[in-house]
């Protein structure tokens, strides 16, 4: 009963409605209050969990990108060997969704400015 089916990209992902339960807890908000989950995100000012999902991953992404070549987690962008789906392809797919380039994750503030879309 408390499953959603979310599409990020081309991936569809289940996510229990623990985001949704999480939100109304915090705002104290029970199931005996009757209210729509669309009404409780807009109160919230929280939009689609997916969205966030995105923005994280783009954040993430952006740190790696402006350290040195050599450092660990810049490495592990180029692994070795061909996993079925690969974190720069969906990387890929969210800067396309995004409308950004790799080049431009080099200016913090900008790369910030540009991939945010999580919330209203």
């Amino acid at each position: 009963a408390y499953t959603q089916v979310i599409q990020i990209g081309s991936q569809r992902t289940k996510f229990p409605g623990v985001e949704i339960l999480l939100i109304t807890i915090s705002l104290g908000v029970t199931r005996m209050d009757r209210i729509r989950n669309e009404y409780i995100r807009g109160t919230a000012h929280v939009r689609c969990f997916g969205d966030k999902v995105r923005e994280a991953r783009l954040r993430w992404f952006g740190h790696v990108q402006r350290r040195d070549s050599e450092h660990i987690g810049r490495r592990m962008l180029r692994p070795r060997g061909r996993p079925k789906r690969r974190f720069m392809d969906v990387v890929k797919e969210d800067m396309k969704l995004v409308g950004v380039r790799e080049e431009e994750a080099e200016d913090r503030v900008r790369w910030r400015q540009m991939i945010r879309c999580g919330d209203p």
